[in-house]
């Protein structure tokens, strides 16, 4: 059915062309360049000279780049401040030629054409321009115009191309004794091919629209007839989804791709190019026939394509010969298989020319449908990746286009709230406003299918609460855990805190712990646990909001801190070396857990959580443990951090650190080093013989290349003061190992680092020493903000 829809889109054709010629007499025409003097028609070839003489090498744009490469443009170029044209009398010839242009090139009655100069050019012999596209300086540029000059020369034939189809140029009829003016689309990909004699002599417009449309344009009935039978039968046809195992559903949208590239200051129904024009007004007429919503709107389209590499008879071509040159548009690599693709719409337009906000939206591939391919356009960013083996080679492209959008008006919500959850929740935010509360819990049973796909990725600041004052009047527990599971804890923000605590009361506590468990179980919620910086404004609005929120705050609190005890024991395999890394990423997670046992209060938590910091088998690196210390300390008076009771973790760290520094120093003959432990075969058996080994500083071992690799993992997995290196000689090879000085200096540093930190908790005694028991908890109300501080 899309394929039907193409096809009538396809069949209406402009009746302008991308590209117009027109000759005119040269007499209305004076210029004068600075330095050259007055140009005399034909340019005769001194005078040619002498303006190449003061011109200078003319660059390009490269993405956003401006370059200058001879392979790719070769000419001379004068800026127009350094032209002077007799503008009253040339207006008075072109602007009955611009009519024309416009009549020619497609565009509505109503609007004109203006030109602005831009520059003047100079081909000489063998000077050419590569194919590329002019980029569009204004936000009101639809083309190119360039005024050839009189003068003799061969070659130098400009090529047009749009869509396919290629038109070539070459000149005025009448030769050096006439202008010629050739217009062009901003999008046309266009060349100069090389001059062979003479010089060829430009003046480039840019071509500038002004005025509005003063109607749409005028179809025949039967194309309409056609094109609004396949857009009905479209929409009336279920597709089944390329992947997946829903059922086969009728497409939400019908994307059409239009034709010309646009940018979102030009992008607009009246700003529309030739053929686009004309499509854009036969859909919009569908749409008011078959009852649709009907928008415009930019379209960012990314593809991968496979491709070749050409073999040029000295090798293979390689991304790596020139680091400078663009990979696209080297035409060594040549696109064979479109391997995938995605759109992303966003700037919608609606109807009536106003900007709609919050839309955005990626339809699948079956939604949408063009005449013109994307790598028919030049693209705006493009990456090479060669050969990798199990892939490659592929290359990635991304393009600006616009596309008009339809879809049915009698499934407007669903498809809308598809697109922006925030705007779904607002229009039942609306009807609850307007007391149709059933008609508000329908509209929301009605976006629960898609909604686990969709909101995650809502980011406005005011999503979340109201959705939660949604909630709170439709009074359905089923419902709100459906529209709240998706999201995770670290959507609740300070504003959205309150309503949440007041929706627990609503619902329960065990609706509550059914939320928190299916937060915990969605991969997407664990793999930041940044929400546990809310915990303790959380837990503190939890326990004042009433009863199922106090035992909320209970469940929840001994449930992390069982879950931070499960993880300290998986962390016994990590490597010694990496074990004081993997503790530091818990010191947030800490903080977040004792603040709030303090404001709830619950010290029988907290002391349970103190015990999992200083039990043999779960207890952080010393190391660790002081910049937790630190964290709380930091920007807390004493009073406050004595109100968090942690004056056990400190007794702890300051008689573990004292003990370690009482050992004596390691001695400038002894070389031993710990092994690890998470392996005992008989290649990490002898290793460890060796580490233990006071004296030995070297261990030559004859060892296959599978066990070398063994011992290498087993040495730099666990940051071994310790250099291997493998002597390739006899069978097998022989691995030597060599004991480093960095064992002594590491031990050294962090002697140096615990000394710093004893002293440092010793200055800190009154902040952590046992607070009075009156003293020991903050009230409930009372001493959030200053806990909170520094954490």
């Amino acid at each position: 059915m899309l394929d039907d829809v193409t096809a009538a889109l396809a069949a209406i054709e402009a009746e302008g062309g991308f590209s117009v010629e027109l000759g005119l007499s040269p007499e209305a025409l004076h210029v004068v360049v600075q330095g050259v003097g007055p140009l005399r028609f034909p340019i005769s070839a001194a005078t040619a000279r002498k303006l190449c003489a003061v011109a200078e090498t003319a660059p390009f744009g490269r993405r956003d780049q401006t370059v200058h490469d001879a392979r790719v443009r070769d000419t001379w170029q004068i800026d127009r401040s350094r032209i002077k044209v007799n503008t009253r009398q040339w207006r008075r010839a072109l602007d009955p030629v611009l009519g024309t242009l416009r009549q020619r090139l497609g565009l509505p009655e109503g609007i004109e054409l203006a030109v602005v100069l831009d520059k003047l050019l100079v081909y000489g012999p063998g000077q050419f321009f590569a194919s590329h596209q002019d980029s569009e300086r204004d936000d009101d540029m639809v083309g190119t115009l360039v005024v050839t000059l009189p003068s003799r020369y061969e070659g130098g034939a400009i090529v047009v191309e749009h869509h396919g189809e290629k038109k070539t140029f070459r000149g005025a009829a009448q030769g050096p004794k006439e202008l010629s003016l050739l217009a062009f689309y901003a999008d046309c990909r266009h060349e100069v091919k090389p001059v062979r004699s003479g010089h060829r002599i430009s003046l480039t417009y840019h071509l500038l629209r002004r005025g509005e449309a003063k109607e749409r344009p005028q179809l025949r009935p039967a194309t309409i007839e056609r094109l609004a039978a396949s857009v009905a039968a479209y929409f009336s046809t279920p597709v089944a989804p390329r992947y997946g195992r829903s059922l086969p559903q009728p497409p939400d949208r019908l994307v059409y791709l239009l034709d010309h590239e646009y940018t979102q200051k030009s992008l607009g129904w009246d700003h529309l190019k030739n053929a686009d024009r004309l499509r854009a007004a036969a859909l919009r007429e569908v749409a008011g026939r078959l009852d649709c919503e009907v928008y415009l709107a930019l379209a960012d389209v990314h593809e991968t394509w496979d491709c070749d590499e050409e073999w040029d008879g000295d090798g293979w071509h390689s991304r790596y010969e020139d680091e400078d040159e663009d990979e696209d548009d080297n035409p060594s690599h040549t696109l064979t298989d479109l391997i995938d693709g995605d759109v992303e719409l966003r700037h919608w337009i609606g109807p009536d020319g106003r900007v709609a906000s919050g839309i955005s939206a990626a339809p699948s591939e079956l939604e949408i449908c063009f005449t013109r391919p994307s790598v028919e356009l030049d693209p705006f960013k493009s990456e090479y990746e060669g050969y990798m083996g199990n892939y490659g080679n592929t290359m990635e492209r991304w393009y600006h286009r616009a596309a008009i959008v339809l879809w049915p008006r009698a499934r407007n919500f669903v498809i809308r709230a598809k697109m922006s959850s925030s705007w779904a929740v607002g229009q039942i935010a609306a009807l609850v406003k307007a007391n149709s509360v059933d008609e508000a819990r329908g509209r929301a049973r009605e976006i629960v299918p898609f909604w686990r796909e969709t909101a995650p990725h809502e980011s406005s600041a005011t999503f979340i609460p109201r959705l939660l004052a949604v909630l709170a009047v439709l009074g359905d527990a089923d419902l709100a855990f459906e529209l709240l599971s998706p999201l995770g804890p670290h959507r609740l923000g300070a504003q959205a805190i309150p309503a949440f605590a007041a929706l627990v009361e609503r619902h329960g506590l065990a609706w509550a712990q059914r939320l928190f468990s299916a937060w915990t179980d969605d991969p997407r919620v664990d793999a930041t646990r940044s929400w546990f910086a809310s915990l303790p404004r959380l837990c503190e609005a939890l326990t004042t909001g009433g009863e199922h929120g106090r035992a909320l705050v209970s469940w929840l609190l001994s449930r992390e801190v069982a879950a931070f005890k499960q993880r300290r024991i998986d962390e016994r395999g990590v490597p010694s070396a990496h074990a004081e890394e993997a503790a530091s990423q818990h010191v947030g997670d800490i903080v977040a857990l004792l603040l709030a046992a303090a404001v709830v209060p619950a010290p029988a938590i907290r002391d349970e959580l103190v015990a999992v910091l200083i039990a043999p088998g779960t207890a952080l690196p010393l190391a660790t443990t002081g910049a937790l210390l630190h964290k709380i300390r930091d920007k807390r008076t004493p009073a406050e951090v004595r109100t968090l009771g942690l004056h056990v973790l400190y007794r702890h760290v300051v008689e573990a650190l004292t003990a370690a520094l009482a050992a004596s120093e390691r001695s400038p003959d002894d070389w031993t080093i710990e092994p690890p432990t998470v392996c005992d075969c008989a290649l990490c058996r002898e290793l460890a013989s060796f580490l233990r080994n006071k004296a030995r500083t070297r261990h030559a071992w004859p060892l296959a290349e599978q066990q070398r690799r063994h011992v290498h993992g087993m040495i730099g997995g666990h940051r071994l003061p310790v250099k291997h290196t493998t002597i390739r000689e006899g069978r097998p090879y022989t691995l030597v190992l060599t004991k480093q000085a960095a064992l002594f200096e590491r031990e050294a540093a962090e002697r140096s680092r615990r000394q710093t930190l004893l002293r440092w908790l010793k200055g800190q005694h009154h902040a952590f020493a046992a607070a009075p028991e009156a003293t020991r908890s903050p009230g409930r109300n009372a001493g959030l903000s200053a806990l909170s501080r520094g954490g």
